[in-house]
């Protein structure tokens, strides 16, 4: 059955009456359980993909910084954990949230358009700002830390390590320009097939649901005649 959402005064009398978190569930539950996955791929996949590019981006951004740095094995695992898998957790947590949740309960609440770009948005906060923003941080203070690379003092030399921060910086940043415009850009397309795969969904629930009663009324009908 396709869900609809009404005010009380305009409820059927036969109307199932569930809460926001219960309708989530059910629609996840037709979701996963839809049987031709070309319909429903973008809904099932779009998350773990937009994660991927996070995991991706945090993973490039971090080993070009430890690579400058000479950190070697070095806080491997003290970097890779809030540069690598805390952007593909949030990428991931914040679309199921912010993206797919309203999308789900109440698809026709807000313009295809605005989504996209909120998507968007997200998306090249946390799977790039936000790691380009920490790796060079991190980086910096455990070479500090291991004595593997020879850094000017933050608190009485400020300007040369903003200095040897923009030195090592400037031969990525065409890369991250090209990595924030292909994620905003993937992150876009699979919210756009998400919603128009959502509405197709929620359309075909409709017509099933049309089909089971309109075959109840004929069946009611042939035992009257009979």
């Amino acid at each position: 059955m396709a869900l609809s959402r009404a005010k009380t005064n305009e409820l059927p009398t036969d109307a199932v009456i569930i809460s926001e978190d219960q309708a989530l569930r059910y629609q996840w539950k037709i979701i996963t359980s839809w049987d031709k996955i070309g319909e429903v791929w973008s809904l099932r996949y779009t998350p773990g993909i937009l994660s991927a590019m996070a995991a991706a981006t945090g993973a490039y951004v971090n080993n070009h910084y430890r690579n400058r740095l000479r950190l070697g094995a070095h806080g491997r695992l003290s970097t890779y954990l809030p540069i690598v898998a805390v952007p593909a957790i949030f990428a991931m947590l914040s679309h199921k949230f912010f993206i797919q949740r309203p999308l789900l309960l109440n698809p026709l609440a807000e313009c295809p358009v605005c989504t996209q770009m909120r998507s968007a948005a997200f998306q090249t906060a946390v799977g790039a700002v936000y790691p380009t923003i920490l790796a060079p941080i991190a980086a910096f203070m455990f070479a500090t830390r291991c004595y593997t690379y020879r850094l000017p003092s933050i608190t009485e030399n400020p300007r040369e390590v903003l200095m040897l921060y923009r030195k090592l910086t400037r031969p990525i940043t065409p890369a991250l320009t090209t990595i924030i415009a292909i994620q905003a850009f993937i992150t876009m397309y699979l919210t756009g097939k998400e919603e128009k795969q959502n509405y197709n969904l929620l359309l075909r629930m409709k017509q099933i649901e049309h089909e089971l009663e309109e075959q109840h009324m004929t069946q009611q009908a042939q035992r009257l005649n009979f």
